[in-house]
């Protein structure tokens, strides 16, 4: 398995991918951070989108369904979530 430094150097995709980046970050459009966020959100809503098309067991369907209650609850919601009024 190549590492990333590795793949930047020999894939061209690969390359323009990190490039890329690199250009949100010089730019302040995001900070590393919100770009990690970014990716993670990215593979969770592929991974939804395709593992649902296959057969689960309902216990893994209703963890999913659980994930996407997390996920696309709102922020201000999920923090008072638990709280006595």
């Amino acid at each position: 398995m190549k590492t990333p430094k590795e793949k930047y150097m020999n894939d061209p995709e690969y390359h323009h991918l990190v490039s890329t980046l690199e250009q949100l970050i010089e730019q302040a459009k995001f900070t590393p951070s919100e770009l990690r966020e970014a990716c993670i959100l990215a593979s969770i809503n592929y991974e939804m989108r395709h593992v649902r098309d296959h057969n689960l067991p309902s216990n893994i369907r209703n963890a999913f369904r659980v994930l996407d209650e997390f996920v696309y609850k709102p922020k201000t919601q999920r923090a008072t979530d638990g709280k006595d009024d």
